[in-house]
């Protein structure tokens, strides 16, 4: 149940990245995964750097999902991006 930082490839992933320095971009990732709730375990990896710019994305198999591609911290954009990672895990 919940987040694990693994390297399972079996396991769902969680991948967030955000823009170098962007500490709302950062947090904003920290919150999602502290938020997932959901039966089933997922992996995730949160990673910035100079060229990537905010994006979220959930891997299932090798099969990759943009969840969310434009950076908004409000409460409804999280519960968006949480309920399409629910979705998919259906």
């Amino acid at each position: 149940m919940g987040c694990q930082n693994a390297k399972d490839s079996s396991v769902p992933t969680l991948l967030c990245f955000f823009e170098t320095g962007n500490q709302l971009q950062a947090n904003y990732c920290l919150m999602l995964r502290d938020n997932f709730k959901h039966e089933k375990t997922i992996n995730y990896q949160i990673k910035s750097g100079e060229k990537l710019s905010f994006k979220i994305q959930f891997q299932i198999k090798k099969k990759i999902y943009d969840i969310q591609t434009e950076f908004d911290n409000s409460e409804n954009a999280m519960q968006q991006s949480l309920n399409k990672m629910y979705n998919l895990l259906k």
